[in-house]
């Protein structure tokens, strides 16, 4: 089978399959980890004496502000077709209630600003993310990804620089998307922060997957980088270009050592926003 074919059926796997096969999330509710800090994502958030919408206010929680989670209750609520548990929190010197849908699922910060973001769940598909300063709401958007998990969020900080005119931030959001081929692969989106603070999404990739026999991985090259030559692979050696993010993909057959092909994209920033050239055969 040639790399291109391969990489086509590996793809096909992970994006067509799963919405005719019976998805094993289809029940998932994603928890935050108690003992650990999150921040709140809603604004004006209502601290309860108990795990219920009419339980009493015992505080009002600003977006960004930081809390721990002591326990996870039994109790489920469903809003906007977000599903998700009640939580025990700790804010200062003050315990109460909140509804899981209302804290953030990750964040970081990011030279005097903060990332929120925020898991829709599995029937959303779809993350949140929000853009603050202090307890200032900047900017936030919404983009559907697939049915994310909750177990390996992360980010990157790509140097800006790279690029002109320069985006105010660049950074990668990593997040684990199920699949029905393996338990799910890592996705990473790649998000800049424009000069008037709006967040733009630009595309996802995936470092890699495989579905036995057939496996793939991927790399991305910035313009002040290069990817050296891997001989055992056959891979060439990939210089970086002025302004455009290259991304190349090896497949291959983990039952013929022999079978390496090489498909690239490339990724030509405009000043606001990374256009896709024809994808090429690339070695």
């Amino acid at each position: 089978m040639s790399g291109y074919k391969t990489l086509l059926y590996i793809l096909l796997f992970i994006f067509v399959f799963p919405i005719f096969a019976e998805n094993h999330w289809d029940d998932y509710i994603h928890e935050k980890i108690v003992g650990s800090t999150y921040r709140i994502f809603g604004d004006n958030v209502n601290l309860r004496e108990t795990d219920n919408i009419k339980s009493k206010v015992k505080k009002k929680l600003s977006i960004g502000t930081s809390v721990t989670i002591l326990t996870k209750t039994n109790q489920i609520l469903e809003q906007d077709s977000v599903k998700e548990y009640w939580y025990q929190v700790q804010s200062e010197n003050e315990s109460g209630y909140i509804w899981g849908g209302l804290i953030a699922d990750y964040s970081f910060p990011l030279e005097g600003y903060a990332i929120l973001c925020r898991n829709l769940g599995v029937k959303q598909s779809k993350i949140e993310l929000k853009l603050i300063q202090g307890d200032k709401l900047l900017s936030q958007s919404k983009w559907e990804v697939g049915p994310v998990s909750n177990e390996s969020w992360n980010h990157k900080i790509y140097p800006a620089s790279q690029f002109s005119p320069n985006p105010k931030f660049l950074f990668g959001l990593t997040y684990l998307v199920f699949s029905e081929i393996e338990y799910g692969y890592t996705n990473e989106q790649l998000i800049t922060i424009s000069p008037d603070t709006k967040l733009v999404s630009h595309f996802s990739w995936n470092p890699g997957s495989c579905d036995p026999p057939s496996c793939a991985e991927s790399w991305l090259v910035f313009p002040n980088e290069t990817l050296p030559e891997d001989t055992k692979t056959k891979r060439k050696i990939t210089k970086g270009k002025p302004n455009t993010i290259q991304e190349l993909t090896h497949s291959f057959d983990i039952e013929d050592s022999s079978s390496h092909e090489y498909y690239k994209s490339e990724y030509k920033w405009n000043g606001t926003k990374f256009q896709k050239k024809e994808n090429q055969l690339n070695q």
